[in-house]
């Protein structure tokens, strides 16, 4: 079941092995990618309010949508001095999201990737909302790559 845990560790462990190649995969930009990865699911917000009687679904659940949540992180990166980079990064953090939901059994049908373009409803069905594997998964891997991550950074890098 993608849920938060899930989507932070995917982020943190996919930006994680980038930073091992590329110096811009830093742990502030690490935070912005796990925050586009969240991004998605303030979505989650009209839960909230329902408990204190304000039904917000119409205007809120659009959020959840690919299209939705690119424009939250447009709308985010605005608060940024390097407004396309961070955009870039809330972006790949969205792109987590959407890769992990992906594989959900959705009993709704699925999600709508190509919206508005396509109502087609997109789903590989590979595991279903209450199987907790994949998040057992997604820390295994995040501890592995974090122990990895702890002896790449004790050895010396060679200037060249």
């Amino acid at each position: 079941m993608p849920d938060w845990i899930t989507h932070i560790a995917f982020a943190w462990t996919l930006c994680r092995i980038l930073s091992f190649k590329f110096k811009e995969f830093d742990a502030s930009n690490t935070m912005i990618v796990i925050a586009g990865a969240l991004i998605p699911d303030l979505a989650k917000v009209v839960l909230g309010l329902k408990l204190i009687g304000v039904d917000a679904y119409e205007y809120l659940s659009p959020i959840h949508l690919p299209t939705g949540s690119v424009i939250v992180a447009g709308i985010i990166s605005l608060f940024f001095p390097e407004k396309k980079k961070t955009f870039m990064f809330l972006g790949l953090g969205v792109l987590t999201h959407y890769s992990l939901d992906l594989i959900l059994e959705h009993v709704s049908g699925g999600i709508y990737l190509f919206y508005p373009f396509s109502w087609w409803q997109w789903q590989l069905e590979i595991t279903n909302s209450s199987d907790y594997l994949i998040t057992t998964l997604a820390l295994c891997i995040a501890g592995l790559v974090y122990l990895i991550g702890r002896e790449v950074d004790r050895v010396p890098q060679k200037q060249i």
